[in-house]
């Protein structure tokens, strides 16, 4: 447990990185004029108007009383439970968004969010991340020959991250790279 948790935390960097670019819906609570960014323009906003922005965007403007990140309908409660069962009947990753490890550390941070975040929902992701990590650790055991190739299919950003030290170790050692 201690050693996952060290992983974790040096590769904290590296998933805010991955993650940045992932949009989220906003809803904007005071009138935004237009600001220009380095490389785009941002707004004009009117007050009660529903965005799609980058994470990293959606942060700044939460973080300034702009706006209430809204939560995504993929992190209901029911949705969680079925994406759960799936997980459990299947020997296969189901899909789930690219990077909902990240977005619900977002909405633990965060005390505004928009129709709130319960303990039941971070249960239910730390139990889907919990089996869908046992599936990926079970399948790189099982290689055995030579591989010419790997495809991770509907490998989320943290499980890539996470696997990413014993997917290199185990390609060594099979004098894959």
């Amino acid at each position: 447990m201690i050693e996952n948790t060290m992983i974790s935390l040096e590769n904290n960097l590296q998933t805010d990185f991955f993650f940045q670019e992932t949009r989220i819906k906003v809803k904007i609570l005071k009138h935004i004029p237009k600001i220009n960014l380095l490389t785009s323009v941002l707004g004009p906003f009117k007050n009660g108007s529903i965005i799609n922005v980058k994470i990293w965007i959606a942060g700044i403007l939460e973080e300034s009383n702009l706006c209430r990140i809204i939560k995504p309908g993929w992190l209901r409660e029911d949705w969680l439970e079925k994406k759960l069962l799936l997980e459990k009947k299947s020997s296969l990753l189901q899909h789930l968004p690219f990077n909902y490890t990240e977005i619900c550390h977002i909405f633990l941070k965060n005390k505004n969010i928009e129709n709130g975040f319960l303990l039941k929902e971070l249960s239910l992701i730390e139990e889907i991340f919990s089996i869908r990590s046992l599936k990926l650790w079970n399948g790189i055991k099982i290689i055995r020959n030579n591989v010419n190739a790997l495809k991770f299919d509907k490998i989320c950003s943290m499980e890539f991250i996470n696997l990413k030290k014993i997917i290199q170790f185990f390609l060594y050692f099979l004098g894959l790279l």
